[in-house]
């Protein structure tokens, strides 16, 4: 089928390239990837990946420090967000902010 249609085939290589970049444990050459990457977005004349080009290149310190520190996530926060808005859930009816906020602190308390 991506032979039939030059879009698909584009639009195939490179989201094909940009796993590859993903999957890469060198940051040098992540990062050199990277950008080639946007340059052939830009050019492809696909405008969804054009858009895309955009937002990564505005983006971009922050998907490489993504790509340079893999291990640190926002997961955490996350975690007590979530805690949090389930605390408030079953909370409903509490009149003093003061009590609301001591539970808060006893349940996100690791």
């Amino acid at each position: 089928m991506l032979l039939y249609n030059d879009d698909l085939h584009k639009a195939h290589f490179l989201k094909e390239k940009f796993y590859d970049i993903c999957q890469d444990h060198k940051y040098s050459r992540q990062r050199k990837n990277f950008f080639d990457w946007i340059k052939a977005a830009e050019t492809s004349g696909l405008a969804e990946f054009e858009k895309c080009a955009r937002t990564y290149r505005n983006w971009a310190k922050e998907i490489l420090h993504a790509f340079k520190y893999p291990h640190i996530t926002n997961g955490p926060t996350e975690g007590f967000n979530n805690k949090i808005k389930v605390l408030k859930r079953i909370s409903y009816g509490i009149r003093k902010f003061e009590r609301l906020r001591t539970r808060i602190f006893l349940v996100t308390d690791n």
